[in-house]
């Protein structure tokens, strides 16, 4: 079982796309929008983190805001973004109450 090291979270709207990093540092798994998921495998750090970085960039160029940077460790059978918009939404409502 792979280990996450770390996520980026994206919103735009009620939409999240999520970026994680497997712990090899050598995978980036995309989860969203929607339903979408995509794994993406590389022969280098080096050559993960220039995709990564072209990645975010066209993402911010779409509109897209980054929300959440965080370090854990979960395993790659997560929850999808769409489940992280609700939890966002019912922490939003209870700190209006």
């Amino acid at each position: 079982m792979d280990y996450l090291a770390d996520a980026l979270l994206f919103v735009r709207g009620d939409q999240s796309i999520r970026i994680t990093r497997t712990s090899t540092g050598m995978r980036l798994l995309t989860y969203g929008p929607a339903d979408a998921k995509d794994t993406h495998d590389f022969t280098s750090a080096a050559s993960l983190e220039e995709f990564l970085q072209s990645y975010q960039q066209r993402l911010t160029n779409e509109g897209w805001v980054l929300a959440i940077v965080s370090e854990r460790r979960q395993s790659e059978q997560e929850v999808p973004p769409e489940h992280e918009r609700r939890v966002r939404e019912r922490r939003a409502k209870a700190q209006d109450r």
